[in-house]
């Protein structure tokens, strides 16, 4: 029988690779068992990666629509909470502007007339809002304010009763409802966005349409309610205190009914809330279950690859002895 001799070098060589591999499929091995998937997804699936590369497509499809719910959950929660800002700024008010109306003290009237001047303003800000750097209530041109500033507004109204010649408190509400209804007045420089929103696609099927604006009806009309007595507080263009109490009148009615309004405007979003709530829902659902498929797909036994890991590590164990015993040969040793 033919003896095949191997060189010290070359025996060396061969003994660092069998090191290498034994040490690389221990460590695959303690991956598996740690991961509880396979190293080797393709080999495992026999190289059929249709049924995976489905789920994996899905997944990321729905990890692009939590984004579109969060975001969307995020602005309507915000919206909400400015609703409830302008509910808790105008809460009152409106009664309190048909009672003052009544009255003879017009240092009473000019007190409110004044405190619903800082309303307005307030509520000018709320609207302003934004979240995440976009303006909730600016349409798509969510980079720039809703509204203007009260100055704006109230100094365009005072241009625009002026040029109608308004002195009675009808003429006066009615120049300022018709400029708050116009394209050219409030459209073009009380309300500064855009037309429309944006829409979150919240599911395969399904999206979530936030068009409510500053230019809605119902927030129009809360803040020409508002404007009305902020003209009393300037009393540039109002010019006595009869004038100042039936406004006030017309602004108090104006105001409760304008209430009315924004609550349908909530429940609205209050519904578009809902369905956003129950796209997660579902999606969330959707994503475990798929999750669930993926790991089954590429789960492997812990059992066998423990045992894999095991008899490595027994192999690399006997190839380090076997090296240390190579390593003490030496020719007196082989002669003796």
């Amino acid at each position: 029988m033919a003896m095949i001799s191997m060189g010290d070098m070359a025996q060396t060589f061969v003994l660092r690779q069998m090191s290498t591999n034994m040490k690389q499929d221990a460590t695959t091995a303690a991956k598996e068992l740690a991961t509880g998937r396979s190293a080797d997804v393709g080999r495992k699936l026999a190289g059929e990666l249709a049924p995976l590369n489905g789920i994996e497509t899905s997944l990321s499809r729905l990890n692009g629509y939590k984004v579109a719910t969060d975001n969307a959950a995020l602005t309507a929660n915000a919206m909400q909470n400015v609703f409830e800002n302008i509910n808790r700024l105008t809460e009152n008010l409106g009664t309190s502007l048909l009672n003052a109306g009544t009255m003879e003290s017009t240092r009473t009237l000019s007190a409110l007339a004044n405190d619903a001047a800082q309303r307005f303003e307030s509520v000018l800000t709320a609207l302003n809002t934004t979240v995440g750097g976009r303006s909730l209530f600016a349409g798509v041109a969510n980079d720039s304010p809703a509204v203007a500033s009260p100055d704006v507004i109230l100094t365009a109204l005072e241009t625009a009763i002026t040029a109608a010649g308004a002195v009675t408190a009808d003429d006066i509400n009615t120049t300022v409802t018709a400029w708050f209804q116009s394209p050219t007045g409030f459209g073009a420089i009380g309300y500064t966005g855009g037309t429309g929103a944006a829409r979150f696609a919240i599911s395969s099927d399904d999206k979530a349409d936030l068009a409510i604006t500053a230019a809605d009806p119902a927030l129009r009309d809360t803040l020409k309610s508002l404007a009305l007595v902020a003209l009393v507080d300037r009393a540039t263009v109002v010019p006595n205190s009869g004038v100042a109490a039936d406004l006030a009148r017309a602004a108090g009615t104006s105001l409760l009914q304008s209430a009315s309004d924004r609550a349908s405007l909530q429940g609205r979003l209050g519904l578009t809330q809902a369905r956003i709530d129950q796209a997660q829902t579902r999606n969330t659902a959707e994503q475990s279950m798929l999750e669930i498929a993926r790991a089954d797909l590429v789960a492997i036994d812990p059992f066998e690859a423990a045992t894999r890991m095991e008899a490595a590590q027994t192999q690399l164990e006997t190839l380090y002895s076997v090296t240390a015993r190579l390593s003490r040969l030496s020719l007196v040793d082989f002669l003796r």
